[in-house]
């Protein structure tokens, strides 16, 4: 630790009498250096923390109230830890003036007797610097030691982090490449709401460094903890981020030099952590080529043995998508949902997409792990999920086939998750791409739109109104509210304008679907028409 005024003072060789306290806590405070100087304002060449010493030169015999008070204000502003004054060289004692004015402004004033030369106060405090530096070296070597020893433990990463909290005395948290907590430890926040909210806001902080992909760092403040973050990793294959929260401010250089040997070794365990997620990608997707293939009992076993078993009964087969930079992210996350739900969730990879098995309910009805994966798909846009009926594990082709339907189907519809039951309910005009289904419906009833719109006409609801009354005359325009001649007339008028005659099953199931696939025909989706 640096010197403080207190130590100076305590030295008896050199003499020093306190003369001011000043503030609070001042003569606790640690010094930067040491140096003379007799300029009417030497502050440009002043650091903070800093003790002055001077010999009252500039104030002259007669010593002005408002000079010192101009001159103590000037030092107080710069950061100057303290101010000594040496006697017998231009005044008789230390001037009541200036004892006055640094009391005024909370610095604190020490007397220098002529027999002591300032270089001997100056080379103490010197002695002194480089025995702290000197120390904090030998804390640091300590500290750097300690976490290397601690990375060679089985659960490496949360050992370094547990050991840095240790050496800083402060509060320490690991976030992974998703902005997960994967290692808290140290003397954190009281448990409860002020830990949950500061744990929320560095998880965010952390986010947002993570989100830029390149090296950083960023500092935050609450009430009682200053916490600085540190990605790491390579720009561009961000690893994780580092936060690390104190209480006493700044880290200094030891700190610091500290902290960098963790960034490299928590760097290090986390790729390290993240080949063998890979690996274990790999040897899942082995398991499921062994379950295309039809052999059941052999993948089961291979599962088994990789800690990330089957489902037994009845499953359900998911297709997943996202974002092509969050495609990690999204692995990542329902891996971790597998893990939450041994037996119940099993995630592989099929042409460069998330696949999933799902424990399926008796009735095929929503359970808990369906919820947990739809979870993972709602934490971010752009994610589409696909999910079968209820299959045995030997119909997984038909199973892959209807997840691959409603997944193309939710990309289409832009819905983030579509279960292949719900899609087939809805007969085949479900099954349409609403976009390209859109597209051909208006470019097909342009026509009769077109005259609508300049006419003022109802050919649009005459025509629907018809269909959805299976072609029969009197019940359609009951129900439109019109004469049964006049709706004749509508319906040949549209036959003219499309150049189409309405008399087979084909045409009037063509214009049928045409309608349901309009952007505002959504309501005709879920009627029944016979047609």
């Amino acid at each position: 630790m640096a010197p403080t005024l207190q130590d100076l003072l305590d030295h008896r060789a050199l003499g020093l009498k306190l003369v001011v306290a000043g503030s609070e806590g001042a003569l606790d405070r640690q010094v930067a250096w040491v140096s003379g100087s007799d300029l009417p304002d030497p502050t440009p060449f002043l650091l903070a923390d800093q003790v002055l010493l001077t010999t009252g030169t500039q104030f002259g015999t007669a010593v002005s109230t408002t000079q010192v008070e101009a001159y103590v204000a000037r030092l107080a502003d710069a950061g100057v830890a303290g101010l000594g004054f040496g006697t017998e060289v231009i005044t008789a004692g230390t001037p009541p003036e200036l004892a006055e004015a640094c009391a005024a402004h909370g610095m604190p004033l020490i007397e220098v007797p002529y027999r002591t030369p300032f270089i001997a106060v100056i080379r103490y405090a010197a002695d002194l610097l480089t025995e702290a530096a000197r120390a904090r070296d030998a804390w640091a070597l300590g500290a750097q030691r300690a976490i290397a020893f601690a990375a060679l433990r089985p659960d490496a990463t949360v050992a370094v982090v547990t050991e840095l909290a240790r050496s800083l005395g402060a509060w320490v948290v690991l976030f992974d490449a998703h902005a997960t907590p994967v290692a808290i430890a140290g003397d954190g926040p009281t448990a409860g709401p002020e830990t949950e909210r500061l744990l929320e806001r560095v998880a965010g902080e952390a986010t947002m460094l993570l989100s830029r992909g390149q090296r950083s760092g960023a500092t935050l403040a609450s009430r009682t903890r200053t916490v600085s973050l540190q990605t790491l990793g390579r720009r561009g294959d961000l690893r994780g981020v580092l936060a690390i929260a104190g209480t006493d401010g700044p880290l200094d250089a030891a700190a610091q030099s500290v902290v960098t040997s963790v960034v490299a070794i928590a760097g290090l365990t986390l790729e390290q952590g993240g080949a063998l997620g890979r690996a274990g990608r790999s040897l899942r997707t082995g398991v499921w080529q062994l379950l295309r293939a039809g052999q059941a009992p052999a993948a089961r076993e291979v599962a088994e043995q990789l800690g990330t078993p089957l489902p037994t009964g009845a499953v359900r087969v998911g297709v997943c998508s996202g974002p092509t930079e969050g495609r990690e992210a999204l692995l990542t996350e329902l891996e971790r949902a597998e893990t939450l739900s041994p037996g119940s969730l099993f995630v592989a990879e099929q042409d460069g997409r998330p696949v999933l098995l799902l424990a399926a309910a008796e009735g095929d009805t929503e359970t808990g792990v369906d919820r947990a994966v739809e979870d993972v798909i709602a934490a971010a846009p752009a994610r589409r999920l696909g999910l079968s009926r209820a299959v045995a594990l030997a119909e997984l082709t038909t199973g892959i086939e209807q997840a691959v339907s409603a997944h193309e189907h939710a990309v289409s519809a832009g819905e983030a998750v579509v279960r292949f039951g719900a899609l087939a309910a809805a007969g085949m005009a479900g099954l349409l791409d609403p976009v390209r289904a859109a597209a051909v419906a208006e470019e097909l009833l342009e026509p009769v739109l077109r005259v609508d719109r300049e006419e003022g006409s109802d050919l649009v609801p005459s025509l629907r109104g018809w269909l959805e009354a299976n072609g029969q005359w009197e019940p359609a325009a009951r129900r439109l509210g019109i004469h049964r001649h006049t709706l004749r007339n509508r319906i040949t008028r549209v036959e003219q304008v499309l150049g189409r005659p309405l008399d087979t099953f084909a045409a009037r199931a063509e214009l049928w679907l045409a309608l349901v696939s309009l952007p505002d025909g959504d309501a005709l989706r879920s009627r029944t028409a016979v047609l």
